[in-house]
């Protein structure tokens, strides 16, 4: 199975909007993350557990953080055209929970850990 064939859609945010309205975004959405466009073809990411550690616990307001103060760059992503075992080995060996998904050089998906587990039981219990 490939990674194409499990993969979601993504959200993009501009860097300076705020960690509130990337919050509001994500509950209407049921997401738990969103894509920053810093540059054309780079990107940060930003999802739930950055604004619970480090805007909530910190007591911060949402309303004067930008998502491009709590966000983490890309360093991974995974081709589209990739296994889903191979999918597995990224987010283990970084210990990373959501994966973007690229095809000729443009991010067109995510997977997350869930992904790959739901995937891995379909494949396991054929």
């Amino acid at each position: 199975m490939k990674v194409k064939e499990i993969m979601h859609g993504i959200t993009v945010v501009k860097p300076d909007t705020s960690v509130k309205e990337v919050a509001e975004l994500m509950t209407a959405k049921r997401i738990g993350s969103v894509l920053v466009e810093l540059a054309p073809l780079r990107y940060g990411i930003l999802t739930e557990r950055d604004i619970l550690t480090k805007v909530v616990a910190n007591d911060v307001d949402p309303k004067s953080v930008k998502a491009k103060e709590i966000m983490t760059e890309l360093r991974v992503t995974i081709d589209a055209e990739a296994s889903v075992e191979k999918a597995s080995e990224i987010l283990n060996v970084h210990h990373i929970r959501r994966l973007p998904v690229m095809k000729d050089g443009e991010i067109v998906g995510m997977v997350t850990a869930r992904d790959v587990a739901k995937a891995c039981m379909r494949l396991f219990s054929r």
